[in-house]
């Protein structure tokens, strides 16, 4: 019996090891000849889990954007050709086929099972517009941008343009939502200078876009003060995410504040010390270089960014991956 126990555990756990991700679907370093790059499984039968983080896709269909729950690049896709759709938030199984259309890699005819919902949606990776427009890892995952300037207003296809300190012009689009039927409307002008943007990365016709799902992802801007929402203090996530040699952590401020920044292991030790000074009102980025406060390696493995204020307003932890 100990041994008929021993060998189920050990196809189970095979079996959970060998599981097909987003990830697996989505990573790879092989352009295909038109410029993009197509999965490396495509044509291939696969099933996956993960978190929806953008439901009801082209104003209000059924289809949907997904993430392994870590998020972070090559960790999302697109979902479609759905009867019924999900809700933002559901951990889902999909069973599809892996396809590519037009260099967007895509699951299609799925059957979605959903396990469960009401979950919390991966936080989303903060890039640059330079990344958004011309990055593969990023396809189908949530992202946000910060600090951005309108360059070209919306055409009559509801896309419209923004660049950031990279310089490098960057698609937003509608496929959520139209922007002119909201209360109130929210009109884009060239010159306009959001805080925040966020939302679904999605790939039409040669161009990576961004696809703000609700106007909660378009925060403060500041030319159009009925469209003005104060940011609060926010750690945004760490990037990159897997790294190696090096990753920074990105946060904004809300105001002058006393804070504490510390590294820990899987042990609730803290190895490392970044922060422990007041900083300014407004975003910070932070790296480490995987060293601990004796300025030795660190080993691989999991560790957490421990962020936490001298008042105690604000608290945020967020998991990194050191992989060697």
């Amino acid at each position: 019996m100990k041994k008929r126990f021993l060998l189920v555990f050990f196809v189970i756990f095979t079996v959970v090891l060998s599981a097909t991700t987003i990830y697996d679907i989505q990573y790879t370093t092989v352009p295909g000849a038109d410029g993009t790059y197509p999965s490396l499984l495509v044509g291939q039968d696969v099933t996956v889990t993960g978190i929806v983080t953008g439901a009801n896709f082209v104003h209000g269909a059924t289809m949907f954007f997904m993430s392994d729950p870590e998020g972070g690049a090559w960790h999302g896709i697109y979902v479609y050709d759905l009867e019924t759709g999900p809700a933002t938030g559901d951990e889902v199984e999909v069973s599809a086929t892996v396809s590519e259309y037009y260099g967007l890699t895509e699951l299609g005819y799925c059957t979605i099972n959903i396990l469960s919902s009401g979950n919390p949606v991966p936080d989303p990776v903060l890039i640059t517009t330079a990344q958004l427009a011309t990055e593969e890892a990023y396809e189908g995952v949530f992202v946000e941008l910060n600090n951005v300037v309108v360059t070209s207003a919306q055409n009559t296809y509801g896309e419209w343009y923004v660049t950031d300190t990279s310089a490098t012009p960057a698609q937003v689009d509608d496929g959520f939502f139209y922007l002119d039927q909201v209360e109130p409307p929210i009109v884009i002008n060239v010159g306009d200078t959001w805080a925040i943007l966020r939302g679904m990365v999605n790939y039409s016709y040669d161009e990576f876009e961004l696809n703000p799902r609700t106007p909660d992802d378009m925060i403060a801007v500041v030319s159009s003060p009925h469209n003005i929402v104060t940011p609060q203090s926010e750690f945004y996530g760490c990037y990159p995410n897997p790294f190696n040699p090096e990753t920074t952590a990105y946060f904004y401020l809300a105001e002058d504040t006393q804070l504490s920044l510390n590294v820990y292991n899987l042990k609730g030790e803290k190895v490392r010390t970044l922060v422990a000074s007041e900083l300014s009102a407004g975003e910070h980025h932070i790296s480490w270089n995987g060293k601990d406060d004796n300025n030795s390696n660190v080993s691989s493995g999991i560790y957490f960014f421990y962020a936490d204020s001298k008042d105690g307003d604000f608290t945020s932890v967020k998991k990194i991956i050191l992989m060697k």
